[in-house]
């Protein structure tokens, strides 16, 4: 009766030596990349804009190295060229802060992250107001009405309350303090702002580097790294157009997609721990920062 005692008490600490681990961290997107000059087409006046809905999807990976000789700027470093792909990255694994989601128009393709967005409120002032790209709807109107908008949404979508729409962060409205908890970035006693970042099942190596970079939104707020013709059909009544979606090689192959104003990591955090249960046990804290911009 005691052995069996002991060998049930002591398969509850079992130890299956997997290789892979979840990495948990920061990410630090400098002011400079929450900052643009937005000029008013009606007036021409030109107003500096600091907020975080300028901040794009942040892709993150963990990579064998990360050099500068491949591309001219920080990039992991690259396997053999085969054809006319570009080298592989070969990555560990990785993820984002932040990922595409359809806001329920057309016009909305390619150009909503979730974890940026407040409210239907809040989009129709970005986009209407702040940087005159408006949400219009299947007939060409602008819509200027969130009660529209969320019953647009419902009937397409069959949906019945916020917490369906991924790309809406405070389904049950503000905290007492203003603050909306499920946007991503906050700012933090710099000035600069920061968001966690998970990194699930990742294949650990001893010295792997901790990279990724920042997807800055295009003119019209659309992001290269969003492809436009994939993801979920639309075929309701007179609709034919795809939801949009993430590349599906991002991570393995980023050079393909970064590009001028984009943020990157330049100094990729290299992990310590001698193997992957060093690492779950150690608490390594992990904390990158995005302080290098692509320029022309």
């Amino acid at each position: 009766m005691v052995s069996m005692l002991l060998l049930a008490a002591t398969g509850c600490i079992y130890e299956e030596d997997l290789p892979q681990v979840d990495v948990h961290g920061q990410v630090v997107v400098p002011r400079a990349a929450a900052t643009r000059d937005v000029v008013d087409e009606r007036t021409g006046e030109v107003n500096t804009i600091t907020d975080t809905r300028w901040i794009g999807p942040v892709f993150l990976g963990a990579f064998p190295a990360v050099n500068t000789l491949d591309y001219g700027y920080p990039h992991p470093e690259t396997g053999p060229v085969i054809g006319s792909n570009p080298g592989n990255t070969y990555p560990y694994g990785g993820g984002s802060v932040g990922r595409f989601d359809f806001a329920c128009f057309e016009s909305m393709v390619c150009r909503m992250a979730t974890g940026r967005f407040k409210d239907f409120e809040d989009i129709i002032d970005w986009y209407n107001d702040t940087i005159d790209k408006p949400v219009v709807d299947e007939f060409g109107a602008t819509v200027d009405s969130p009660d529209y908008f969320r019953s647009y949404c419902y009937e397409l979508l069959n949906y019945t309350d916020d917490y369906e729409l991924s790309f809406i962060a405070c389904p049950d409205g503000l905290n007492a303090d203003g603050t909306c908890s499920g946007l991503d970035f906050e700012e933090n006693s710099d000035g600069d702002f920061v968001a966690e970042f998970d990194l699930w099942q990742v294949t650990y190596q001893q010295d792997m580097k901790i990279w990724g970079w920042m997807d800055s939104p295009g003119s019209d707020y659309n992001f290269t790294t969003c492809n436009p013709e994939d993801g979920r059909q639309n075929n309701e009544y007179a609709n034919d157009y795809d939801y949009g979606t993430n590349f599906r090689d991002l991570i393995n192959y980023p050079n393909k997609y970064i590009g001028t104003g984009d943020w990157l990591v330049e100094d990729p955090y290299a992990t310590a721990a001698e193997d992957a249960a060093a690492f779950r046990d150690s608490g390594e804290q992990v904390s990158v920062t995005l302080g290098y911009e692509l320029e022309d």
